[in-house]
């Protein structure tokens, strides 16, 4: 599809998710209309039955009737908002494919100017790699995506796992879409994660106690025995209600400890039910790739188990209700049924919960580059080479709409491993150095890259572009520059091979310091396993090509000045620039006389 059908295709998914979701919002109505109307047959059963005593009997139907229309209109509202969900992402993602994607979170929380590329390649903040691509919903998910763009991907094998999984997700559109929308429902707060893992570590204090085992039988199956016995022989009514006095004695000596594992579980009911629902659209998926089949058959076990803790959860809090509490603590010792099977429960499978909550977030994240994929279907997906080799053909940014985008090839690698870029303002250096950086963070996650082919190591990346001084660390602009250089230059000396990034580097002294200190530079680079491509303005870094003309290569961006008029093509040509762009600016704008 083109870029115009697929808005179309995503405008036509809401349209026909906003036709069922009205649909379902008459449903809502009539089963509310029922209910109410089951109501009132209830009240006027009961008005009668005072005066004819047999009616009485009638009325457990409508109550019945009540309770399955209550059911059903929970099972509808939840239908419901899944649908405005469906409806909400369709409309996003045309959104988005128009050139806003303000609607999705920005990572702005993920913003580190110390890391290596993140901040000079714009991975996270308004406008950013992380908005365009990240469609997760849970806490962790968000985080795990922030992850997967801030640290690649191992190894070849387990690139090319995602990037089957990508690939067999970008078809899956309907699954994709059921699953953000069970995601959005979450209302997932900070800590409720966290709270249930620290669950799993407090010790039990019932169920490491061997005779609860045969207690929580033995006690309750003689109360109920006594109790029943009681309404044939009266003789037998002082021992059941001793019986039943007896449990809540028992109860006592655990109240507190009960009341406290009660306060600090209940509240998870709702965000439990809330991950099996996700779980359950997971479970039900049939995947032909392997990462993909292992994260079902992982969440098929979890959406059982999920769902279990979630019931006893509720069950627990039925314990809130007096009159219930009364009779089941009298007879059936039923705090401590409850807290004994959550403690086994916890026994049986707190060894698996994280990792089932894990594949939530892994899920999500191969969602999210799976609709990233299929968003852009002229893009492809990176071959992971063993050689120090970078070549793209192609290459553009991944962020610039496919109409405005220029693309231009790059080769770097077999001992070619330095370009140098030079350019008049605005023609375009910094910008295809973000090209490149990006799409590597793309590729090296797994993710289809904005070019036709490119190839690649599984390398690391190391840039300084947009370094920042820091008054909480009393530390220059210059001073944090120099660091960032220091800190490649350890990297290399420890054989480490890296793709380093540049853009106009030592800007803070004077242009013969600048000058003298970027060759120096250079020529370092030149001695250690590593690409680097170094935009500047200084031509006279590109006179090390006749000194090095195997390792180093120059190239740069040309401006057009034809008839008092400034433009750019974009396109990256083999030499020195030989325009640059700032006196004829200046005297544009009336700076400097003409």
């Amino acid at each position: 599809m083109n870029h115009d059908q697929l808005v179309s295709f995503y405008e036509k998914r809401k349209s026909n998710f906003a036709a069922l979701l009205q649909s379902k919002k008459k449903e809502i109505n009539l089963v509310s209309n029922l209910r109410l109307f089951i109501a009132l047959v209830f009240l006027v059963i009961v008005y009668f039955a005072f005066y004819n005593t047999p009616l009485f009997y009638i009325t457990i139907l409508p109550l019945i009737i009540f309770a399955v229309l209550i059911q059903q209109h929970s099972k509808l509202f939840d239908q419901k908002v899944h649908l405005e969900n469906l409806v909400t992402i369709n409309e996003q993602e045309a959104q988005a494919l128009q050139g806003d994607i303000s609607c999705f979170l920005s990572g702005s929380e993920f913003i580190d100017p110390h890391h290596p590329y993140t901040h000079d390649l714009d991975i996270f903040g308004d406008g950013s790699l992380y908005q365009s691509i990240n469609r997760c919903n849970t806490i962790h998910g968000k985080k795990e995506m922030a992850q997967r763009l801030s640290a690649a991907l191992t190894s070849p094998e387990e690139i090319n796992l995602y990037q089957q999984s990508i690939q067999e997700l970008a078809g899956k559109t309907d699954f994709r879409q059921h699953f953000q929308a069970a995601g959005m429902e979450i209302e997932e707060q900070a800590l409720d994660r966290d709270h249930l893992i620290a669950w799993l570590k407090l010790p039990p204090f019932l169920y490491s106690k061997s005779f609860f085992k045969y207690l929580l039988i033995a006690f309750p199956a003689l109360t109920i025995l006594f109790v029943v016995a009681a309404f044939f022989f009266g003789t037998v009514k002082p021992i059941a209600i001793l019986l039943a006095l007896s449990q809540w004695t028992f109860l006592g000596f655990y109240i507190k400890r009960i009341n406290a594992f009660h306060e600090y579980i209940s509240r998870k009911k709702s965000i439990l039910e809330k991950y099996a629902h996700i779980l359950h659209f997971l479970q039900r998926e049939k995947f032909t790739t392997p990462l993909l089949q292992k994260l079902s058959a992982q969440a098929q076990e979890a959406d059982v188990k999920v769902k279990s803790l979630a019931s006893l959860v509720s069950a627990l809090n039925a314990r809130l209700n007096w009159m219930t509490n009364l009779v089941v603590n009298s007879l059936f010792m039923y705090d401590l049924q409850c807290v004994y099977r959550l403690e086994q429960w916890k026994h049986e499978n707190s060894a698996n919960l994280k990792t089932w909550l894990d594949v939530i977030c892994q899920a999500e994240v191969v969602c999210s580059m799976g609709t990233f994929s299929f968003n852009h279907p002229s893009f492809t997906y990176a071959t992971i080479d063993t050689a120090l080799r970078l070549e793209a053909n192609a290459l553009g940014h991944p962020l610039i709409p496919e109409n405005e985008c220029v693309t231009n090839d790059v080769i770097m690698g077999n001992n070619q491993s330095v370009l140098i870029i030079t350019g008049a303002n605005m023609a375009g250096k910094s910008t295809f150095l973000r090209t490149i950086g990006v799409n590597l963070v793309l590729a090296l996650s797994g993710a289809a890259v904005c070019a036709k082919e490119f190839r690649c190591p599984v390398i690391n990346m190391r840039s300084g572009m947009r370094t920042a001084d820091s008054l909480k660390d009393h530390q220059s602009y210059f001073y944090a520059e120099l660091n960032r250089l220091k800190t490649i230059m350890d990297e290399l000396r420890g054989d480490k091979p890296l793709l380093i990034l540049l853009d106009e580097i030592l800007k803070g002294t004077n242009s013969t310091d600048k000058q003298f200190g970027s060759i120096a530079l250079v020529k370092q680079l030149l001695a250690h396993p590593c690409l680097a491509l170094i935009a500047t303005h200084d031509l006279a870094l590109g006179e090390l090509e006749k000194e090095f003309p195997r390792q180093l290569k120059n190239f740069c961006f040309e401006a057009n000045i034809e008839d008092d008029q400034l433009s750019f093509d974009y396109k990256l040509k083999p030499g020195l620039a030989q325009k640059m762009n700032a006196t004829f600016l200046m005297k544009k704008m009336g700076i400097i006389p003409t």
